[in-house]
C-alpha cells in the first residue's frame, strides 16, 4: 500500500491553482477513480484529478504541484494504459482541451481532441491524413506521445511541429517535429518527459469520398479484429510487434506469436485475452491492474519459453506495481 499524501500538500495545490489563474482555475475532483478516466476502465482513486481545458490550465496544474511537492501524471484520452488498483498518490492532469484550427493545408489541434473526431474534422474538409488509424482509440496527445499507427504508418509522419511544456510546467515552447524522435511505437517524450498542449499536422486534399471510403475500411476491420472499447474494455495491443526479420520485411505481429502459445481466451481473475485476437487483454468485467498484469506475465513466459522471444509491453503501467498473483505458468509462483 502506498503512503497517503498529506492533507496539506492537497491544499496547497488548490490554493496554488486558484492564484495562478483566479476564476479561470479548472475543476478538481477529490477522490476521482482513474477506471472513470481508461479505456481499460481499471484504476484506483487519484487525490487529486484536474480537467485542464486549456494550455494555460494545462500549464498551471503542473506548475502548482510542482509548487505543492506532489507527483503529476498527464492523462489524455486513457488508452493504451494500465492505472494501479491503488490509484494515483498526488495529482493526475488530465488535458482535455480539443480545438481544431485548420488553415493553408494544416490543421493546429490541441491535444485533448479525441482522434476519431479529428480525423472526422479533416473528413468534412476534404482534408487527408490520418484516416488509416480509424478507430485507434485516445486523444491526438496520446497518440504523438506513442506515434500510434497500424498498416505501416504513424501520426509522427504527419507532425508539422508541437507546443510543449516540462513536466513541471515550465519552459513552454514549440517544437518541430524531428524533436519528438519519432520510431515505432516510441517518442523521445518517453524519455525526456513533456508535456503536449498541441500540434501542427500536415493535410492533403482530397475527396471526401475517398476519405470516407478508407475510414470505413479501417473501421470495419478494426470491427472484426478488435473489441469496441465502450462496451468490452480494453487498452489495444498490450505488446510491441516484434522488429523484421530481414531489412525490407514487415514487423511480426506479437499476436502471431501469442496465437502459436495459444493464449486466446486465456484468463487470469476478470482479465482477459480476447477470443479474437491474441494481443489484446480485455477487461471481462471487474478486473484488476494486479489480474492483468498477471495474465500480460503469463503470456510472455509462455512467447519466451516457446520461442526464446521476449515480448515488450505497448501498454504503460502507471501508479504503484504491484507484485503478480500466484500462478502455475510463473517462476516462484
Amino acid at each position: 500500500m502506498s503512503k497517503a499524501t498529506e492533507p496539506n500538500a492537497l491544499a496547497e495545490f488548490q490554493r496554488a491553482l486558484v492564484s495562478r489563474l483566479g476564476e479561470r482555475a479548472p475543476a478538481v475532483l477529490a477522490g476521482e477513480p482513474l477506471s472513470r478516466h481508461t479505456t481499460l476502465q481499471i484504476g484506483g482513486p487519484a487525490d487529486l484529478l484536474v480537467e485542464a481545458r486549456t494550455g494555460d490550465a494545462v500549464q498551471a496544474a503542473l506548475a502548482a504541484a510542482r509548487q505543492a511537492s506532489l507527483p503529476a501524471l498527464v492523462l489524455g484520452g486513457g488508452s493504451n494504459l494500465l492505472a494501479s488498483d491503488e490509484g494515483w498518490r498526488g495529482v493526475v492532469v488530465h488535458v482535455a482541451g480539443d480545438t481544431m484550427e485548420f488553415r493553408d493545408g494544416e490543421c493546429l489541434v490541441e491535444a485533448g481532441a479525441n482522434f476519431l473526431e479529428f480525423i472526422y474534422a479533416c473528413r468534412d474538409r476534404s482534408l487527408s491524413a490520418l484516416e488509416f488509424a480509424a478507430g485507434v482509440p485516445g486523444d491526438v496527445g496520446g497518440a504523438m506521445y506513442g506515434n500510434a499507427g497500424c498498416y505501416g504508418k504513424a501520426i509522427g509522419e504527419y507532425v508539422i511541429d508541437a507546443e510543449v511544456c516540462r513536466m513541471d510546467g515550465s519552459d513552454r515552447r514549440t517544437e518541430p517535429a524531428s524533436f519528438f524522435e519519432f520510431t515505432y511505437r516510441d517518442s523521445k517524450l518517453k524519455r525526456d518527459p513533456h508535456v503536449i498542449l498541441s500540434a501542427r499536422i500536415r493535410l492533403e486534399d482530397a475527396a471526401r469520398d475517398q476519405i470516407q471510403a478508407e475510414i470505413d475500411s479501417r473501421l470495419e476491420e478494426r470491427r472484426i479484429k478488435h473489441p469496441d472499447w465502450r462496451r468490452e474494455p480494453t487498452a489495444g495491443s498490450y505488446f510491441k510487434n516484434l522488429p523484421p526479420e530481414h531489412p525490407g520485411a514487415h514487423r511480426v505481429p506479437a499476436g502471431k506469436i501469442l496465437d502459436q502459445v495459444h493464449c486466446r481466451g486465456l484468463r487470469v481473475g476478470d482479465a482477459l485475452v480476447f477470443a479474437k485476437h491474441a494481443n489484446i487483454i480485455v477487461n471481462a468485467d471487474r478486473a484488476s491492474a494486479r489480474d492483468v498484469l498477471t495474465l500480460a506475465e503469463v503470456m510472455k513466459a509462455r512467447a519466451l519459453r516457446a520461442f526464446a522471444i521476449e515480448l515488450e509491453e505497448e501498454v504503460m503501467f502507471v501508479g504503484p506495481r504491484p507484485a503478480p498473483l500466484p500462478h502455475p505458468e510463473l517462476d516462484g509462483s
